[in-house]
């Protein structure tokens, strides 16, 4: 079952200009687990109202989500993107999340284009194990194409 609560035209400062705000509690309760298992809330300038409600807090509950599980990627699954990542001079640390991120980028995607690639992910299972084999192999072995490279770190030999 989904709940909301809303509250139109909040003053969010207290000294200055006032800029009123909206603000839009969420949540999601189990009924048959008998307690809420999502909850949330949001300040918007967009005008609330019952006909609009669940339609802006299921898009601002996507967004967040799509940004939690993305930042969750990039820091936990093998990227190594952290908080102070690349704390260095002339912008060390703007270039190595560019890196970064077109990394991510070209993995999603390999992940679709690329059945060798994916035969590589599914047969290590976590992507930061992926990556370990992956530079295991590279190191070890100079693979001329990525076939090979995918092959071998996908439990198979390649021929020749």
């Amino acid at each position: 079952m989904y709940r909301h609560k809303w509250v139109k035209g909040i003053e969010n400062r207290a000294e200055g200009e006032k800029l009123p705000v909206n603000y839009l509690y969420f949540e999601i309760y189990n009924e048959e687990e008998g307690k809420i298992t999502y909850k949330n809330s949001w300040i918007t300038n967009y005008s609330i109202n019952a006909e609009n409600v669940r339609g802006i807090a299921e898009c601002d509950r996507a967004q967040w989500k799509i940004e939690h599980e993305h930042n969750n990627e990039l820091k936990h699954h093998g990227y190594n993107l952290k908080h102070n990542f690349g704390h260095g001079e002339n912008h060390a640390n703007e270039v190595f999340c560019m890196l970064n991120l077109l990394a991510f980028l070209f993995h999603g995607i390999q992940g679709l284009a690329d059945e060798d690639y994916r035969r590589g992910r599914s047969f290590l299972g976590r992507k930061d194990d992926f990556f370990w084999a992956l530079r295991y192999e590279t190191a070890r072995y100079p693979h001329e194409i990525w076939h090979d490279l995918f092959l071998t770190v996908s439990g198979n030999v390649p021929d020749g």
